[in-house]
């Protein structure tokens, strides 16, 4: 019998006078895993924040429990309710403690009135132990991984009391263990009548766990589905409005002697004599686990961290790289992981972003505006950014286009090396395949590409050769013809057998 705790009823919401949610009715039952999904500006992330007090509507209504919600409550309001968010960009603050951050404006007080700073801790300590987190309460976020910190995430919305709690990308910084007990965490909310609304453009996540699916496209209610009744590829095509494609790479065809980058024994706290290649127009993958130093390793390449000895050649040039500026001199780019903490200015607009490697580049050239701007339109239309002008703030792009906007910078500045770490993190599954074929039109056009994924569809899917890290080592190479998950897991957790080591 229908149960429902939650039912949205024709929400509609506009955006600089652009409608982006056209009358959406979204229901769903108690005790069940509501998968959604959509591309990059389906309205997903937007329908969401309606329904945890972020977002004012402007019009329909929510029933909750049974009972109608006033119009726009605040955050504070909906989570008093029951419904607690956990978003897909990191919302912590750095200079707390992980303690603090879970309990903030909620801390445990004494009889006194004052804060019981050992009673949040305990508490801080329980809820991350129950996640499989062994991470000291005490420790300021600033310190923490990214998984870490999509952890504490985590933590910090389940400490509430819910009904319901909607996940956007949770799994998106986790590594398969840290996946495993999250969905095992889902697995018993449901078993306890708490619904969960999990948002993902993983879509086999969405299948192997949820009960049912919704799908926006285009701000619009597309279909709700039963899992039991769709593959993946059927959600893929239900988002996009057609058939989509998956391939897988074949091995590099070039020329294995036109090295564009070289690294030679790179050592420091972590990394262990680290050695690579990479070839012009060549995709060259790096996996592993979370930890494994592959991020580190290109933040050596980049001259973002200094190594204790090693070396870096650049078409068989030693090159001397100090500094992030020193790389985009020497044509290296780097897209990185945390695209807004280090990748964008998301309170500048798309024509800034995309042009500060390039104004960096060349140093007392007068940046004429016209010019800078004819350069973001080229890439709002060869990388499809869906925007209403270049002239849009970066803050307010789906996360697909704002991935676009910072890979955009370094085709403008016209790199020869790029390195792109997790370069379809929360990205959809329409603009993860126009990403994928930028890539390799650029390694057609004899750019050397760096991937370093978490995702081994994904590696199977672009890279042409993957290396795979352990606890700072190399500790296997695989073409593309080679490669299986079981092979990549078993070098990742170093159990592989007798293969090459080398990263040539």
């Amino acid at each position: 019998m229908s149960d429902p705790v939650l039912q949205m009823r024709g929400i509609s919401k506009s955006f600089f006078n652009v409608e982006v949610l056209h009358a959406v009715d979204f229901e769903v039952q108690k005790g069940q895993v509501m998968g959604l999904c959509g591309e990059n500006g389906a309205g997903k992330s937007t329908l969401m924040k309606i329904l945890a007090g972020i977002h004012e509507h402007d019009g329909g209504e929510i029933v909750f429990r049974g009972a109608a919600v006033r119009r726009n409550p605040t955050p504070m309001e909906m989570q008093n309710l029951g419904i607690s968010m956990i978003h897909q960009e990191l919302n912590l603050l750095d200079e707390l403690t992980v303690a603090q951050n879970i309990f903030l404006c909620r801390e445990p007080r004494s009889a006194s009135g004052l804060i019981n700073f050992k009673r949040m801790r305990d508490d801080a300590a329980a809820i991350l132990e129950k996640l499989g987190e062994k991470i000291d309460p005490r420790r300021k976020v600033r310190d923490l991984k990214i998984a870490q910190k999509q952890m504490v995430e985590i933590a910090k919305a389940i400490s509430f009391n819910v009904s319901l709690l909607i996940m956007d990308e949770p799994t998106s910084m986790l590594t398969s263990k840290e996946t495993k007990i999250l969905f095992d965490l889902i697995a018993s909310l449901s078993s306890q009548g708490i619904a969960v609304v999990y948002i993902s453009h993983r879509l086999k996540e969405i299948i192997d766990i949820g009960h049912s699916v919704t799908v926006l496209k285009d701000g619009s209610l597309v279909a709700v589905k039963d899992v039991a009744e769709v593959t993946a590829q059927d959600l893929a095509t239900l988002m996009v409005g057609r058939q989509v494609q998956t391939a897988k790479a074949s091995d590099f065809a070039g020329d294995p002697e036109a090295v564009m980058l070289e690294v030679r024994e790179v050592t420091d706290d972590l990394l262990k004599g680290v050695s690579f290649k990479v070839r012009r127009g060549e995709i060259l993958g790096f996996s592993g686990l979370v930890g494994a130093g592959r991020t580190e390793l290109m933040e050596v390449v980049f001259g973002m961290r200094r190594p204790k000895s090693g070396s870096v050649l650049i078409e068989g040039k030693p090159a001397t790289i100090r500094s992030a500026l020193d790389a985009i001199r020497a044509d290296l780019g780097f897209v990185t992981e945390d695209r807004k903490a280090t990748g964008l200015v998301g309170c500048r607009d798309i024509t800034d972003n995309a042009n500060y490697v390039s104004w960096l580049k060349t140093p007392g050239v007068f940046k004429g505006r016209a010019r800078s701007l004819a350069n973001a339109k080229r890439m709002v239309d060869r990388l499809a950014i869906r925007c209403s002008s270049p002239a849009q703030l970066v803050s307010n792009l789906s996360g697909g286009n704002q991935q676009k906007v910072a890979l955009s910078k370094w085709l403008l500045s016209g790199a020869r090396v790029l390195v792109l770490d997790e370069p379809t993190r929360g990205v959809d599954v329409g603009s993860r395949q126009e990403i994928y074929q930028i890539i390799r039109e650029l390694a057609a056009e004899g750019v050397a590409i760096v991937i370093v994924s978490s995702d081994l569809p994904e590696v199977a899917t672009i890279c042409e050769r993957v290396i795979i890290m352990h606890e700072g080592r190399i500790t296997g190479t695989l073409a593309a013809s080679e490669l299986s998950e079981a092979k990549v897991m078993s070098y990742a957790t170093d159990v592989g057998a007798g293969e090459s080591n080398a990263g040539h």
